[in-house]
């Protein structure tokens, strides 16, 4: 096995499942259809919200596919292989992670001009909301993994990574509903977006490495 088999390997797995990446979406765009429908479907209220709407429900999407992520792979097998295969482990989880990414985000953005219709969000922070997502989710992801990690031999562990990991994900939310209310504003937002990306490298340095900790850890 190499990097790359590893790499391509995955892609095919998460192509044999696309009705779960189907799923993930389908999932967010009825949380954010909802949350018009239960609070209140005005513009006032919509265009202001906005970007929490959003977000929000992209976190509640990213928290249902993140939690499984190594199920299949601890049940039948791969993850041991990946420990006792002379690979790096912690860029086996780089790429893993990656794959996970790109598969869930880049659909999600192409319904995002769908989306931002929904939610009345001004055209001049339509695409605030896309750099936030962006630069914000690979840390999402990365921090994900670790918790996902740590409870993959548990048989309900869902509760539990949320526990684990939601309190990392508060400033991931505050500052990427500051940029979008902020471009809203005609405010300076840059700020909120170079922490959110300040945030996906400091978790791209540290989180492979823990979750390739936190997998050896559950193999044994």
């Amino acid at each position: 096995m190499t990097y790359f088999s590893f790499f391509t390997a995955e892609c095919r797995v998460v192509w044999r499942r696309k009705q779960d990446i189907v799923n993930v979406l389908l999932f967010f765009t009825l949380v954010v259809a909802l949350f018009p429908l239960g609070i209140n479907p005005s513009v006032d209220f919509l265009a202001p919200a906005a970007g929490g709407i959003v977000w929000c429900a992209a976190l509640l999407a990213i928290l249902m596919t993140i939690e499984s992520v190594f199920k299949d792979d601890f049940h039948d097998g791969s993850l041991e292989q990946w420990v006792v295969s002379g690979l790096f482990l912690p860029i086996l989880m780089l790429l893993k992670i990656g794959v996970q990414w790109l598969a869930v985000i880049l659909p999600l953005l192409l319904i995002m001009p769908l989306i931002s219709q929904m939610v009345a969000l001004p055209d001049e922070s339509f695409w605030v909301l896309i750099l936030s997502l962006l630069v914000g989710t690979p840390s999402v992801f990365l921090m994900g993994a670790i918790g996902a990690a740590l409870t993959v031999s548990l048989k309900q562990g869902a509760m539990l990574v949320m526990l684990v990991i939601l309190p990392f994900y508060l400033p991931v939310i505050i500052f990427a509903t500051s940029a979008v209310q902020a471009s809203q504003s005609g405010l300076p937002y840059h700020g909120f977006l170079a922490l959110l990306l300040a945030m996906s490298l400091l978790s791209l340095v540290v989180s492979p490495f823990m979750t390739a900790i936190a997998v050896k850890a559950s193999v044994n």
